[in-house]
C-alpha cells in the first residue's frame, strides 16, 4: 500500500509561549509522511515568525499567514489546501504523543475508517486526567456507533459523552473533514468543535474507536472557554440551530437519539449563557434552590465559574464557599446550618457520581446536595427559537 499522507492542521493565533512545544511534537512524530499546515490568523506577538521559522527547517511545513477571522477561519484555511487523504486538527496550545500517528496509520492500513478517534489526556496544573473513549474498542459502522453511543448515554443520570467531540483527537478523511469545516458558521467562537464533530459523526460511514489517550489537552484559564464574551447568546443561537439542522439531515438515518440533542443543546446553554438559566424567579437546572438560598459551590471547572458569575450578577445566592476535590476538607470546617446546599456545578455524570461517593463519605446530607437531574432537563427552557426548532424534528 502506498504511503498514506496525514495533513496536520494548527491554527495559531497569538500563542508565542507555547507554539513551539505544539509543532514540535508533529515533527517528532515517529510517523512522517505528514503535511503540517500552521495558520498564522492574524498574530500580534512573535507566533508568526516561529511558524516560519520551523517552515525553514523542515519543508513538510507550510505557512498561511491571514488577516484575523477567528478560529472556524483559520481551520477553513487549513482543510481547504489539505493534502493528505486525511486530516486532524491539533491546537496551538497543546501537544500530541509521539507514536500517535504511527498508530492511526496502522489502523487506517488495516480498516480504513472515516474517522480514526482516541483518547486525550487533561492537562491540569499538578495532575493529568485521562479521558478515554466510554466505549468498547474497534470498529463501527455509523449504526452500530450511534446505538451503542446513545445507550451510553441513556445509562448516565445526566451528561456524559462516550466520545469527546474535540476535532483535535480525531484523525478524519479529508473530503468528510472539508465538507463540515466548510459548513461551520466563522461567527462561533466557542464550542466550534462540536459544529464540526457532531455533524460530522452523523454523516459518517464508519468510525474506528482506539482506547488509548495521545492528545494532551492543556487546561487553561484564559482561554476563550473560561471568558463571558458579548454575543454569547447570539452565537449560543447561532450554534443550537446548527445541531438542529445537522440532527433534521442525518439524525434520524444516523439513528441518534433525539435526547440527546437535547442534552447537547442543553449542556451549550449552560456553558455559554448560564443567565438563560434563570426564569420566574427559580433556577430550571437546580430548581429545589430558590432566590436566597445560601450555597457552597462544587467544581472549579469553566461551568462553575460562569454559573457563580451569574449567580453574583442576579444576587439569586449567598456563595458562602467554592470547593473542589483539591480542598473539599474546608466542607469540615463550615458549619452545616450556614448553608442550605451544596450545589455539584459539574456536567461529566462519572465524575458527579464520584462526588456524592465523596461527600457521602464525609457523612453529609444527601438530601442538602443538589445535581443536575436528567429529569429536570426538558425542552421546555430552551430560548424559543430554539424551543420551536426542536419541537419541529
Amino acid at each position: 500500500m502506498n504511503s498514506i499522507k496525514i495533513s496536520v492542521i494548527i491554527p495559531v493565533y497569538n500563542v508565542e509561549k507555547y507554539i513551539k512545544k505544539a509543532i514540535e511534537s508533529v515533527i517528532e512524530q515517529t510517523y512522517k509522511d505528514l503535511e503540517i499546515i500552521l495558520i498564522d490568523d492574524g498574530s500580534t506577538d512573535a507566533s508568526g515568525i516561529i511558524c516560519d521559522n520551523y517552515a525553514n527547517i523542515d519543508e513538510r511545513i507550510r505557512v498561511i499567514h491571514k488577516v484575523n477571522g477567528g478560529i472556524v477561519s483559520a481551520r477553513k484555511a487549513g482543510i481547504n489546501i489539505a493534502t493528505g487523504s486525511y486530516a486532524v486538527n491539533l491546537d496551538p496550545d497543546d501537544w500530541i504523543e509521539s507514536n500517535a500517528y504511527e498508530n492511526v496509520v496502522e489502523i487506517i492500513k488495516k480498516y480504513s475508517p472515516n474517522i480514526i478517534a482516541f483518547g486525550m489526556k487533561k492537562e491540569f496544573r499538578g495532575f493529568i486526567e485521562e479521558q478515554p473513549v466510554q466505549l468498547k474498542q474497534g470498529m463501527y459502522d455509523k449504526e452500530k456507533f450511534w446505538r451503542d453511543f446513545c445507550v451510553k448515554v441513556s445509562e448516565q443520570p445526566f451528561f456524559l459523552q462516550p466520545l469527546v467531540m474535540s476535532q483535535c483527537d480525531k484523525v478524519v478523511k479529508t473530503e468528510l473533514f472539508r465538507k463540515h469545516e466548510f459548513n461551520c458558521s466563522e461567527n462561533l467562537k466557542k464550542n466550534v468543535d462540536d459544529a464540526v464533530i457532531f455533524p460530522m459523526l452523523l454523516d459518517m460511514e464508519s468510525i474506528y474507536i482506539d482506547s488509548r489517550c495521545w492528545y494532551h489537552y492543556c487546561v487553561r484559564k484564559n482561554s476563550i472557554l473560561w471568558q463571558t464574551k458579548k454575543k454569547d447568546d447570539a452565537r449560543y443561537k447561532i450554534l443550537a440551530l446548527h445541531l438542529i439542522d445537522s440532527f433534521k439531515s442525518f439524525g434520524n438515518d444516523a439513528g441518534c437519539s433525539k435526547n440527546f440533542l437535547l442534552y447537547k443543546l442543553v449542556h451549550h446553554l449552560m456553558l455559554d449563557t448560564p443567565e438563560m438559566l434563570f426564569e420566574n424567579g427559580k433556577c430550571n437546572i437546580y430548581p429545589e434552590m430558590s432566590r436566597g438560598s445560601r450555597i457552597v459551590v462544587y467544581g472549579k471547572g469553566v461551568f462553575a465559574n460562569r454559573f457563580m458569575n451569574s449567580l453574583k450578577e442576579q444576587d439569586y445566592c449567598d456563595i458562602v464557599a467554592n470547593v473542589d476535590s483539591s480542598d473539599v476538607e474546608r466542607l469540615n470546617l463550615i458549619d452545616s446550618k450556614s448553608y442550605d446546599y451544596i450545589v455539584i456545578s459539574i456536567f461529566n455524570s462519572k465524575i458527579v457520581l464520584s462526588v456524592l461517593d465523596l461527600l457521602s463519605s464525609m457523612k453529609i446530607d444527601r438530601r442538602k446536595i443538589l445535581i443536575i437531574e436528567k429529569e429536570n432537563i426538558t425542552p421546555d427552557f430552551l430560548p424559543k427559537e430554539i424551543k420551536e426548532a426542536f419541537y419541529n424534528l
